[in-house]
Parts: C-alpha cells; structure tokens; sequence
C-alpha cells in the first residue's frame, strides 16, 4: 500500500492546524507549555480503544513511548519557536530540517535507495523555494535553537516510532504509546510550580466553551486527524519519505490563496512555481522508488573478447550456461567472423552457441549488422578495407540479409538487435550522420521482412539521445555505466537518479508517441579499464580499486530502481577471467546475484 494519499492529505490538515495553533500561542495562550499540557491531554481520547487492541512487546512499548516524548519536545520547542517567531518561517524551517535529518539518519543504515535519496532532496528544495520569500522578520538566535531542537526531536521520535511499527501493528502502537503521557499529565498536576502554571486563572488555561476553545478543538481534530495519518504513513514507509512530502502543505495554501484573490508578486509567484516543480519533481520520483523485484537476467556474451582475455569461448561458454544458470543471452554477430573472404559467409561459430541456447530454451538477443558490441565496435574483414564507403554499405546491406536468413530458423531469438548504438559516435567506425541512418533504415527494412519479431535498438544510457533510437525500434535498449574513464578526468562516477532513464524515456515516448518496452541492454560489471587497454594488459589491483566485488550487487540494485524488467549484464568474461587470476569472488558474487 503506497503512503503517498495518507501522506498528502495529512499535509493539507496540518496547513490548517498550524494555522490555528499560531493564532492561539499569540492571543489566547502565549504559554507554549501550558499549550503542551492540552494537547496532551486531547491525545487521551484515544485511551478508550485499549479493550480492543493488544499488549506490545516490551521492547516495542519502550521504543513507542520513547518516541512519545520525543514527539512531544518536538512539538514544545515549536510552539517556543513560533511564539518568538512566523509561522510562514518556522514551519518550513522545522520542516525542512527533519527530512534532511531523517535522510543522514536513512543514508547511513541504507534504508532508502537512490531514487529516494533524490526524491527528499527535490521534495526539500522545494519546501524552500515556494516558502523562503515569506521569510520575514528577524531571524534570532532563540527561535534557531528552537527549531533546531524541535527538528531534531521530531527526527527521533518518528525513527523510534518506525521502529515500533515494524514489531506491531499499527493500532496498538497508536493507543499504547499515549500512555506514558498519563503520568507525565499526573507529573504536572501533582508538582504545584506546574499545576499553578497550567491551571491558573491568569488567562492561561482554554477555556473550551470559549472563542478559544473552539479554535482550539477544531485546530487540535484537524491536527490530530493529521498527526494520525502521518503515523499511519510512517508505518507503510520511511519517516524520511513522509516528511520530505511536508512541501505539499504550501502548495494547498498557494491554491487557497489564489481562491480567495490574494496577490502575489512576480518574483515571490516565479519562486512558489518552481518550488511546485521541484515538489512535482520529487513526487515523480518517489513513483519510481521501488526497485522491481522480479528482474529478468541475462548476460551478454562476446565469444571474441573471451579469447582476448586468455579464456576458452565454447568452454566459457557452457560454464556460464551451467554455474550461472542464465537463461537469457546476448549475442553478436562478428562480421570479420562469417565473412573472411567476400561472399563467402559462414555462420559456424555462431551456430555453435544458438544450437546450445536453443536445446536449453534459452532465449537470445542477436546482434546484426556492422557496428557490434566490444571495442572496436566495428569488425571489418580484412578485403573490406580496399572498398569505398558506397560498396562497402551494399556488402554490409548484403551481409544483414544473409544473417536474418541464416538465423530465422532459431526459434528462440526474442529480439533482433540491428547495430549497436548506431547513433553513438564511438568506436572505430563511422561518426553517424545522414548517410549512416540511410544505412540503418534499409537494414532495418530487411530484418522487418523476415517477419514479427521485435527490432531492438540500443543507445547510450547517459549520452545518447535516444530519440532516434526509440523512433525506429519495436524494443529500446539503453546501457547504465556507473563508473568510467574519461582523458582528462579520469575515472568519473555519473551522479544520476536511476529515475533519470525513466524520465529521459517517458519524455521521449510522450512526444513521439512511440510505446514499447525498454531493456537494460548493457549493465556495467566490469571495470572500464583506462585508455583502450584490455583488462589481461592492465593491473589486477587497479582493476580491483576501480571495480570492487560490492559494486557488482549496488550496479544491479541501482539498475533495478529504473523499474525496467529486462536487465542484460555487461562482463560475465571478466567475472571468469578474474577467477583464473586467483579472483573468485566475483565469479561467486555473480552467482549469489543469479541465484537470489
């Protein structure tokens, strides 16, 4: 069950509910510990459900009534900060520092992933830009300690509370842990310094028959309503997760606002727009925050780059098919391989693994054409090199309809791969241009009138456009490299949101109006090794430092949060070429990642 409605409509409840306790704290109880002491004893009136709930744990009881107290200095040092200083500052402010907390707090046990790390982060900008004009007045150092203090005391109590929920259920922890506010109640009533604070005839105490006494219930029901649901969503997710949603409360008083004639100025309005769009932003992202959990696996397999790194193709090969137990495979179809003397093709080698694939009912991806995965990328035979670009675009043209008809009998290839990222310029090949996607095009033509199996295209993950590509394919593939190696800086980690291929697709399919699935065509797991060398010409350590075994299980976790259900994984050669370096743990952690 998502918390997202529970979560947002608390927000609106709660912009009400703020609303009112300012009114009061300023007017009819300027106290706020005598403003603490009634809304304590407004949270009792939940005791009456106690026969029809359970004992908790011991254990959890502590945590729940921990977390209580907590909640309750949170919400007293708020009631001071808002007594010396605006709502419109104070609340964003608490509310922008207990998400922020509850992210270091989340980050450091790995309880959120990366979308939802981006997500609280874009959820938390834009809590500030659609507030941080309506900061006014001056900022003392009494009312940052407050909100500092509350902040803090808020992150605590719902860590605790979380904790609770994942050892009961959500009802009984709700009643149970307002108990320890019962002698807390009777603390106060029975010290006379306190009693007299909070029951004498000053002007202090509500009177509820009163104007303020309505206020007050009406702000205490709409807040307590709130406070309900935000517990109920911190039992179905991360506290991190609900309160970062705490934006959408301003966008609700922006919509009143508007109802109700109030005027804006144009750069306080440019700026609660774009805190909108980060908040939109940030909720777009939470809807991709789930990894999927059910992941079709497969690798993709170079016959040629085995032999490069010292292995046996054929016996790697069965390895691969017996230890890892893949039951999907990428293949590419080398053209220095079936081509070596013009005309005279032969497709041996590649039937020696799709006959394989097929007596397992392994379902393959081949790949066609020129542009090939591995470096060079291009595999031109040896005679292809005395040719001019028109010729040798009628031998490739020539070459692709002798593969679909050579291959079509193999039943199980799902998807024909024409080229690899034909509109990538990398490589030894081609830089593409208009004469390149003519090419392509009439390949595509060819494969399309062998029959209804899917043509897939493939692209950059993060530096394709994949327009294109998307344009012209049945299936997009996208590649996710996490860490590589560039001239000048050297080894760079892409800081992106797995949501970042999901927003990139979406935008994409949305203007074109192109649907079809997307697969993760090449999963980065392996090193990329520096310069243009192969991991057999590079040291074992550097390989190790760049690439570590942990990275094999984050990648995939990582690849997983994109939501694509499709994932082919790129380096099962190295994984079996470190293990004969005396580096097994690669080899066994692929296993495990196979296996689970």
């Amino acid at each position: 069950m998502s918390h997202l409605p529970f979560t947002l409509l608390a927000y609106f409840f709660n912009s009400v509910s703020v609303t009112v306790n300012k009114v009061l704290l300023k007017k009819a109880i300027p106290d706020p510990f005598v403003y603490i002491f009634y809304v304590s004893i407004f949270s009792l009136i939940l005791i009456p459900a106690l026969p029809f709930t359970h004992i908790p744990k011991s254990e959890v009881l502590i945590l729940a009534s921990i977390s209580t107290l907590a909640w309750t200095s949170g919400a007293y040092f708020m009631f001071k900060a808002l007594k010396v200083g605006l709502v419109s500052r104070v609340i964003p402010i608490i509310g922008t520092l207990i998400p922020l907390i509850l992210l270091i707090e989340a980050s450091r046990n790995s309880a959120i992933n990366i979308n939802q790390t981006w997500a609280i982060l874009f959820l938390s900008l834009g809590l500030i830009f659609i507030t941080i004009l309506d900061w006014k007045g001056k900022l003392t150092k009494a009312e940052i300690i407050f909100e500092v203090l509350s902040a803090i005391f808020f992150a605590l109590s719902y860590i605790l509370l979380r904790q609770a929920y994942l050892g009961e259920d959500f009802f009984s922890i709700l009643v149970y842990s307002r108990m320890i506010l019962i002698p807390l109640i009777l603390l106060i009533l029975v010290i006379p310094q306190l009693r007299k604070r909070v029951l004498s005839s000053n002007g202090q105490k509500i009177n509820l028959f009163g104007k303020s006494g309505v206020l007050f219930l009406t702000g205490q029901a709409l807040g307590g309503a709130s406070e309900l649901l935000l517990l109920f969503s911190i039992s179905l997710a991360n506290p991190a997760l609900v309160n970062s949603l705490q934006g959408t409360q301003y966008i609700f008083l922006l919509i009143f606002g508007i109802f109700l004639k109030e005027r804006y100025g144009k750069l306080s309005l440019c700026f609660k727009l774009l805190g909108i769009i980060f908040i939109i932003l940030g909720l777009y992202i939470l809807a991709f925050s789930n990894p999927v959990e059910k992941t079709k696996l497969g690798v993709s397999f170079s016959p040629k780059y085995a032999i490069e790194l010292g292995l046996n193709p054929q016996t790697t090969f069965i390895k691969i098919l017996d230890e890892l137990k893949v039951k999907s495979l990428r293949l590419p179809v080398y053209w220095d391989e079936v081509e070596g003397f013009p005309g005279e093709l032969n497709f041996s080698k590649v039937d020696y693994y799709l006959d394989i694939a097929k007596s397992r009912n392994i379902q393959v991806i081949l790949s066609l054409g020129y542009k090939q995965p591995r470096w060079p990328e291009c595999f031109d035979p040896p005679w292809v090199k005395n040719l001019i670009r028109s010729e040798r675009d009628l031998r490739i043209l020539k070459l692709v309809k002798a593969e679909i008809d050579h291959f079509k009998k193999y039943q199980n290839i799902i998807y024909w791969q024409v080229e690899n990222e034909p509109f990538l310029p990398f490589g030894n090949c081609d830089t593409p241009n208009s004469t390149t996607q003519d090419r392509l095009k009439q390949e595509i033509q060819i494969v399309k009138s062998a029959g209804n199996r899917p043509i897939l295209l493939t692209d950059s993950g993060e530096l394709g456009f994949w327009l294109p590509a998307i344009s012209s394919s049945d299936v997009f593939g996208t590649t996710e490299y996490r860490t590589v190696w560039k001239p000048i800086l050297g080894y760079v980690d892409y800081p992106l949101p797995p949501v970042f291929y999901n927003l990139k697709q979406d935008l994409i399919r949305f203007f074109t109006g192109k649907a079809g699935p997307t697969i993760i065509s090449e999963l980065q797991m392996e090193p990329w090794i520096e310069g243009k060398a192969l991991p057999s010409e590079s040291d074992l350590q550097t390989q190790i430092k760049n690439f570590p075994v942990s990275k094999l299980g984050e990648n995939l976790d990582y690849a997983k949060e994109t939501g694509f259900k499709e994932i082919y994984l790129w380096g099962v050669e190295w994984w079996y070429f470190m293990d004969k370096m005396n580096h097994p743990e690669y080899l066994q952690e692929a296993k495990r990642l196979f296996r689970d």
